[in-house]
């Protein structure tokens, strides 16, 4: 089994931003496992705490008791299989700038980047391309904007998800206009690639950053690469098939505690209840996305003790599910590299 790579700043193409000696990668996924995630799990006690209080402890109970747990499966179902086209996604990504890894390596890194949902707005994903590098000698210059992509286009399928859904219900489309127009905003300054050059050969004469300049670049060719039309429009089709399936699982929650609703409904809650998650920065959306989620359900005419029921109960399947999976596999992993070869 092939041990990791030492980090250093003669990695393949240029020093990397990521590159030291400190292990970026080890650094961050220590950072999460022994504070991330201990703080993400008290928030999240704190807000379905808040969920049962607001929604009347003892309804809330009286409807889990009444929960049909199957439809849980389900949920658990529909996001690994939804994690199968995000990871489609990586892949595709990956080809488009022609990084070719075993496929178990590749899969290892997906998945172990779950683990990081914990972070504000999945930014610690970004783990994933120092855990490529540690593993592979990839630049992390290179795949970070993989890692960015995938957010990216993440929050572009929800929020396309969303507007389906804020059309046929018409319901305030002000979120997702500002997100519409700074994403635009974005999209166009990003594809200025003389203008965008121009300011990175400047960037190259400043003390500290001037060391960075190639790895710079290279993040920067490779993101534009990554965002335009046809690798844009494929990673966003991917994501809406992802997504879709956790609010199809969400309709299945609500089916289970005995709501018939239009599944339109458990894919548009879930979708801007996502959305607002993710813009509000917090670790895993906690509290934006639980309130958001369950305040549309109560617009639909879904009781408290059910809304703050389902709520719970999609959280748990998607967002902890995602935590306990990738540790599940990064442990997996670390304990087979550090398992003594039968040769030695």
């Amino acid at each position: 089994m092939a041990e990791y790579r030492e980090a250093s700043g003669d990695r393949p193409g240029g020093a990397d931003p990521g590159d030291d000696t400190d292990d970026q990668s080890g650094r961050i996924r220590r950072w999460v496992s022994e504070h991330g995630v201990q703080a993400t799990a008290v928030l999240t006690l704190v807000v379905f705490g808040a969920l049962f209080l607001y929604a009347d402890a003892g309804a809330v109970i009286e409807a889990f008791s009444r929960f049909e747990w199957p439809a849980f499966a389900a949920v658990i179902g529909l996001t690994t299989v939804g994690y199968a086209f995000r990871f489609g996604k990586w892949e595709f990504y990956l080809r488009e700038l022609g990084v070719e890894i075993p496929l178990k390596t590749s899969l290892t890194v997906f998945f172990s980047g779950l683990m990081m949902v914990v972070t504000p707005g999945k930014a610690g994903e970004v783990w994933k391309a120092w855990l490529l590098r540690d593993m592979e000698g990839t630049p992390a210059s290179l795949t970070t904007s993989v890692v960015g992509a995938e957010r990216v286009t993440d929050l572009v399928s929800l929020a396309m998800l969303a507007g389906v859904g804020v059309v046929a219900y018409g319901r305030s489309p002000t979120v997702l206009v500002v997100f519409a127009v700074a994403f635009a905003a974005g999209i166009g300054l990003l594809q200025w690639r003389a203008g965008c050059l121009r300011l990175l050969d400047a960037a190259a004469s400043l003390p500290v950053v001037g060391q960075y300049a190639t790895s710079l670049e290279r993040f920067y060719e490779s993101t534009y690469a990554l965002f335009r039309l046809r690798p844009l429009s494929v990673a966003t089709l991917l994501g809406i098939i992802a997504w879709g399936l956790e609010g199809v699982a969400l309709w299945i929650v609500l089916a289970g505690f005995g709501i018939e609703a239009a599944l339109l409904v458990g894919v548009f809650v879930f979708a801007l209840g996502s959305v607002i998650g993710a813009v509000s920065m917090l670790p895993g959306g906690l509290g934006a996305a639980e309130a958001s989620m369950a305040g549309l359900l109560l617009t639909f005419g879904i009781s408290q003790s059910v809304a703050a029921g389902a709520t719970m109960v999609i959280r748990v399947g998607t967002l902890w599910y995602a935590a306990i999976l990738g540790f599940i596999v990064f442990s997996a992993h670390k304990y087979l590299a550090d398992e003594p070869s039968p040769d030695a």
